[in-house]
């Protein structure tokens, strides 16, 4: 049985403030070579007072245009800091390029959230 390595990316190259009702998007990310088995998921950890939503787009090249695919559905909803730090699988339609976004949906006050992504994918 051969090995297939798993890829692991941080998608904002560390923490990412992401200011209410707003949300940051990842630079694109090259699975050409990555998604031998099609296996994706992501570590995550979370700080402050917002709330998160974290979903992708696809795409076909690098410089195209980004969507999200019919009938996908966002990775998470609803994350908080507590606890802060989980592990989830998803799995999109095979695309040479996606990006990964992280939306900041509490619905009051002024609270902000810190994401950091890790994006595995075998």
């Amino acid at each position: 049985m051969s090995r297939r390595s798993i890829m692991n990316i941080n998608v904002f190259k560390g923490a990412q403030l992401v200011a209410k009702n707003t949300t940051e998007t990842s630079t694109a990310i090259d699975l050409r070579r990555a998604a031998q088995n099609g296996q994706f998921s992501i570590e995550y950890t979370l700080t402050g007072e917002g709330t998160a939503t974290i979903g992708y787009t696809v795409c076909s090249s690098k410089d195209g245009t980004y969507f999200t695919p019919t009938g996908a559905t966002t990775i998470a909803t609803a994350l908080t800091k507590t606890p802060g730090h989980g592990g989830l699988s998803f799995t999109p339609p095979v695309y040479p390029w996606m990006k990964i976004y992280v939306t900041e949906t509490k619905n009051s006050g002024t609270d902000t959230i810190t994401a950091t992504i890790i994006l595995n994918v075998q």
